[in-house]
């Protein structure tokens, strides 16, 4: 079997932690504070959604929104480019264990009217970004952050002003019930929500924009085996690599039975791997699942409301993209 694409396969959290970042400081929107301003979309992955950015008044470069990184990050080709100034160190958790890497001081980041000044940005290989940098919950984590899946694109909301990211017309799915599930912050200010199940097991999941596929903890793998009769369901081995180079294999199994809240989305291939982010946010112990982009991209929408700490699932349709099963097929 061949190794799947490393982009397929990137883990936002490979960005996600940097243990010395701390939040961006915003500035009010700028020039308009009422219009709904475009910005320019990344559409090279399903549901990875990037917006254009000016760094220090230069740009614009394309920035990967990702809900699994704590921290935003920065690409080592633009640092140079940009001839950012270095600074000490960050501590950055990767999927495998946690590393020290060089990071840069960022004056100003831009984003489509929005200001944040005073970022210290890990750097991270282009080669594994696919992209100019990362967006992360030190940049989003003061947001309602809202997916169109549908259109591939996304918007941010901030005291009534709000910024849409890109997208095109594509068709609609079916409508559900609007309601957040209530959610608790996580170390590193990720939304875990606890209203989930597989295989009826009870799950603390968190979404990660920046993942190609979903990820389920060793625990959670050892309590749905606990579960099903020998099926051989359980298919093959895969490669999963991060954004930090760090790379491990992980299993393929297909589950019957996985909940969002109240919504049932049935059958469903996920990965199990033992990844460095559940002991990071403290999860390695209990069944933990990482939301990755191919079930975000069962819904219409999905809502990250991190003043509210609610996430929000709408308009279930029924499954029209390509899985991971599918990609090994190929």
């Amino acid at each position: 079997m061949r190794g799947l694409d490393r982009r397929l396969l990137l883990a936002g959290l490979g960005a996600g932690a940097a243990a010395s970042a701390w939040p961006a400081r915003a500035q009010d929107p700028e020039p308009s504070a009422d219009a709904v301003q475009p910005v320019q979309l990344l559409a090279n992955l399903f549901t990875r959604v990037g917006a254009a950015v000016t760094i220090n008044g230069r740009g614009p470069f394309v920035f990967v929104i990702d809900t699994g990184a704590g921290a935003t990050a920065i690409s080592d080709t633009l640092a140079a480019q940009l001839e950012l100034p270095a600074r000490e160190p960050v501590l950055v958790h990767g999927i495998t264990t946690a590393t020290r890497t060089e990071s840069v001081a960022v004056d100003r980041l831009l984003l489509s009217g929005l200001s944040f000044r005073d970022l210290r940005c890990p750097v991270l290989p282009a080669a594994n970004l696919g992209a100019d940098g990362l967006l992360g919950l030190d940049v989003l984590g003061r947001f309602r952050l809202s997916f169109d899946v549908m259109r591939r694109s996304a918007s941010l909301t901030i005291r009534g002003v709000r910024i849409l990211m890109g997208g095109a017309d594509m068709t609609t799915g079916t409508r559900l019930r609007r309601g957040g599930l209530r959610s608790a912050r996580g170390r590193f200010g990720q939304l875990i929500l606890t209203q989930v199940t597989v295989e009826g097991v009870p799950t603390a999941a968190f979404i990660d924009s920046g993942a190609q596929y979903s990820i389920g903890n060793t625990a959670l793998q050892r309590a749905v085996a606990s579960l099903r009769n020998a099926d051989g369901r359980l298919a093959r081995v895969v490669p999963l690599y991060g954004v930090t180079g760090q790379s491990l294999s992980a299993d393929l199994a297909r589950v019957s039975d996985l909940r969002l809240g109240a919504t049932r989305l049935g059958s469903t291939p996920l990965l199990f791997a033992d990844l460095h982010c559940f002991r990071t946010l403290e999860l390695a112990d209990r069944p933990a699942l990482l939301i990755g982009a191919d079930l975000l991209g069962r819904f219409r929408h999905v809502v990250l409301d991190f003043s509210d700490g609610t996430v929000s699932f709408e308009g279930l349709r029924r499954q029209t993209t390509r899985t991971i099963e599918d990609e090994l097929r190929r």
